[in-house]
């Protein structure tokens, strides 16, 4: 083997040799790369004990503009840390071994898989002992500098193989995991990985995917972790001033720079409204580190609010917004969005024609090259989510009239004050208010509609990551209680998420939910019960 190795390294021209594991998955395989003692030996015996094929744990090679791998299987060279973990997987429990050093050669119980196969999947493994278990994209630039430092024959290949490790950085979406035991992967890390192979998610789908990745288990958090959190004091609201025709209000959460810049824009590219309207920041994490600068903008943009709010976290926060607004109508953004020029002064002149509407309004997203639009959501699953982006040729023209439209992304929505229906107070965390809170307005015998003028572009790419948890537990758990609200079936939204996640790990999340809501309907019935007995006592 060393001997194949160093060949590779001194003469190989024609392609990358790597120094990377890999396993397969219906003919395809994934990619485990990074530096000695990162963990990928062990990481290739875990998939390997959930069924995947063994390619290698050492080294492999991929051709020039391809992304085929083929790998140099041998037995698994496992450290002196590393060897009973891996023997206690049950695909190894009879396995053969040899020592060899310090180390010790094992041989998997499976099916070498030699061919070629093409890579659907980077994953960088950082084991960590006792660590938290984190998943997260990685960013292409990040992929490319990582490749490089396993690139074994740089100097064979055009500008030191840079060209060809950046085309593979550019075509494989991946991700870094960093976990503490194999407990924390399973059911999670294997589901991602058979979901991005069988799919063949590209690149932007991964991030989005792992944005919604699930919160880790209480049991996993070193002590070090939860001792050293710091709590910040929570700034004072800024007291109520003289009402305004309109409130614009966002929601944050550690997001300083997107309130900072979007405050900003609507005072430089909308200054003919800026004496109609309240600007209004709900700070949901009022004791975190963004607390004080927040509210220091108060002193700063004089008709601007500052409100802390902590009594629950995540979507339901965008309906504070109401309760705290000072104007008859609100113009809601997420804190991160900009508006162009002159939709505002439209909107408030849309309200001045329309005082007692009813209904929701959207305009369409600006994509960031600032020329194409979706006007909308078309209602079908995808991604975990209900809505996809589409474009109406109706909304191209930003003089046409306002239409009908399904329902929207909130990144942007405005109403009357008092026409509010209000999200569910059970719902909790993030996700499932797209289509939930259209059909509401609906139900109460209103409008949503697309305002061809009022169009606003959404910063979406999050490179350091989001800092508030965001769990598929929360997002099934508001999809199933926003549907029996509006008294929609279920079949859907279960059928959708069991397609995703694989049925092992949506059942238990959806008996957990279903035990939640009859309890909640029992405690509701109980003190139904009992205000009506003392309405009887109190009237006898």
């Amino acid at each position: 083997m060393d001997e194949i190795v160093h060949r590779l390294v001194v003469d190989l021209s024609s392609a990358m040799a790597m120094h990377a594991g890999a396993v397969g998955w219906r003919d395809a395989s994934i990619l485990l790369a990074g530096p000695t003692g990162a963990g990928k030996t062990s990481l290739t015996a875990w998939f390997i004990d959930r069924g995947f094929d063994y390619i290698t744990d050492e080294l492999v090679v991929v051709p020039e503009r391809s992304t085929d791998v083929t790998g140099f299987p041998r037995p698994l060279v496992a450290k002196p840390g590393s060897t009973p973990v891996i023997k206690s997987l049950a695909a190894f429990r009879q396995a053969q071994c040899v020592a060899a050093g310090r180390n010790t050669l094992i041989a998997p119980a499976t099916t070498y898989h030699g061919a070629a196969t093409p890579c659907r999947l980077i994953i960088f493994p950082r084991f960590v002992a006792d660590g938290l278990l984190q998943v997260r994209p990685v960013s292409t630039a990040e992929v490319g500098l990582r490749l490089m430092e396993c690139n074994l024959n740089a100097r064979n290949l055009a500008a030191g193989g840079f060209p060809a490790v950046a085309a593979l950085a550019r075509r494989l979406p991946a991700m870094e995991v960093c976990y503490g035991s194999f407990d924390q992967l399973e059911g999670a890390l294997d589901t991602i990985a058979k979901f991005v192979v069988e799919q063949d998610v590209d690149v932007n789908a991964l991030r989005r995917f792992l944005s919604l990745r699930n919160r880790p288990a209480a049991p996993t958090v070193p002590a070090a972790v939860t001792a050293t959190k710091t709590a910040f004091p929570i700034p004072a609201p800024t007291p109520r001033r003289s009402a305004k025709t309109m409130t614009i209000g966002m929601a944050t959460y550690d997001d300083y720079d997107g309130v900072y810049f979007s405050l900003q824009a609507l005072r430089l590219y909308h200054p003919e409204i800026m004496d109609e309207v309240e600007l209004l920041v709900i700070d949901n994490h009022p004791d975190g580190p963004c607390s004080a600068a927040l509210k220091a903008l108060d002193g700063a943009i004089p008709n601007l609010r500052y409100v802390p709010f902590a009594e629950c976290c995540g979507t339901t926060v965008k309906g504070e917004i109401f309760g705290q607004a000072s104007g008859s109508f609100v113009l809601g953004i997420d804190c991160h969005v900009f508006v162009v020029p002159g939709a505002v002064r439209r909107l408030l002149d849309y309200f001045s024609k329309q005082p007692q509407s009813n209904d929701l309004l959207q305009g369409p997203l600006v994509y960031d090259d600032l020329t194409n639009i979706a006007t909308h959501f078309d209602p079908v699953w995808s991604g975990g989510m209900f809505g996809r982006w589409a474009t109406d040729e109706r909304g191209r023209d930003p003089d046409a009239p306002p239409f009908d439209i399904p329902m929207q992304g909130m990144g942007l929505f405005a109403c009357r004050t008092e026409a509010w229906p209000g999200f569910n107070p059970r719902f909790r965390g993030f996700g499932g208010e797209e289509g939930y809170i259209h059909e509401k307005f609906r139900q109460a015998g209103a409008r949503t509609l697309c305002l061809p003028f009022l169009r606003w572009v959404h910063r979406f790419n999050r490179p350091m990551g989001i800092p508030y948890p965001n769990s598929w537990d929360d997002r099934l758990r508001n999809y199933l209680i926003g549907h029996e609200e509006l008294g929609l079936p279920t079949e859907d939204v279960e059928t959708h998420f069991r397609e995703i996640l694989g049925q092992g790990v949506v059942d238990p999340i959806l008996s957990r939910i279903r035990a939640e809501l009859a309890r909640d309907t029992d405690r509701h019935a109980r003190v139904s019960t009992g205000l009506e007995s003392g309405y009887k006592s109190a009237a006898r």
